[in-house]
């Protein structure tokens, strides 16, 4: 039954995009720590944790695509079973049209740059800016999809009370949890708050579309009025200004200078903490 609505919902994406999955496949298990390490490369070509640690932070993941070792070889989605059972079909949506962005994303990638093996994602600093992109990307396609089958909201311009509603009563809240938790505290570290700053950003860009002036009023007035909040404010316009890889493809360089003019850091240090969520594992949630 769940195999069925994760291919139901693959078609539905693969329609409305145009896209052709001949090297593509869904791996739904109750083990995802396990199943994982099965799929792209090997322990001796990545850096890991113990087992231990590596389990631990396995935990969360409710969903992954690995990568093939070579260009001839499947993209593998994973999906955890007991998770996608006790959610609703919107947050299924949002799961799949996240991960299938990841595929679509490494696959344009890998067109636009003539690469001749997704190793080479990790040797040119560049490509940790277009990994952190697609997390934004992806989640943006994700959350829009969870909109539309959870509270039936179109994506356009669209300023009726109800839509407010809808953003007021889940979205702006989860802004405002994902601004003031994740982006304006070290808690989880530098390389989780980039994570979840894509995330957060997503969220808004969907909105912005939606209901411009109220969230332009947002970013204005509330949560990021914050001194140390310019900079995601700025990335978000950067990203609406290129919206598809293609056009940001260019300007990838711009996030460094932005999040070191900043944060005061030097450009080797935004390279470092946006890598650090690929030194446990090469993967994309």
């Amino acid at each position: 039954m769940i195999h069925e609505k994760l291919n139901k919902i693959k078609t539905s994406y693969m329609n409305y995009f145009g896209i052709r999955d001949n090297d593509l496949q869904i791996i739904v298990t109750d083990d995802m720590y396990s199943c994982q390490k099965k799929y792209g490369f090997t322990e001796s070509d990545i850096r890991t944790l113990s087992e231990a640690a590596a389990r631990a932070n396995w935990n969360h993941v409710a969903a992954c695509m690995k990568y093939p070792k070579s260009m001839d070889e499947p993209f593998t989605l994973i999906f955890k079973k007991p998770y996608l059972l006790r959610v609703s079909e919107a947050e299924l949506y949002r799961l799949m049209f996240h991960e299938l962005t990841h595929y679509v994303d490494y696959k344009e990638y890998a067109r636009i740059h003539n690469l001749k093996s997704y190793r080479e994602l990790f040797t040119n600093q560049e490509t940790v800016l277009f990994q952190n992109w697609s997390e934004y990307h992806a989640e943006r396609r994700g959350y829009g999809a969870y909109l539309k089958h959870r509270h039936g909201v179109r994506l356009k311009f669209d300023p009726t009370p109800r839509k407010i509603q809808i953003m007021e009563e889940e979205t702006l809240k989860n802004m405002l949890y994902y601004a003031e938790h994740y982006t304006n505290t070290a808690e989880y570290g530098s390389s989780r708050q980039i994570y979840f700053t894509m995330h957060l950003l997503s969220r808004i860009s969907i909105w912005l579309q939606i209901l411009p002036y109220q969230v332009e009023d947002i970013l204005t007035n509330q949560i990021f009025k914050y001194k140390g909040m310019e900079w995601i404010k700025k990335l978000l316009y950067l990203f609406l200004k290129y919206p598809t890889l293609e056009q940001m493809d260019p300007h990838f360089m711009e996030m460094v200078r932005i999040i070191a003019e900043s944060m005061t850091l030097e450009k080797d240090e935004v390279f470092e903490s946006a890598a650090c969520l690929d030194a446990l594992d090469e993967i994309i949630f």
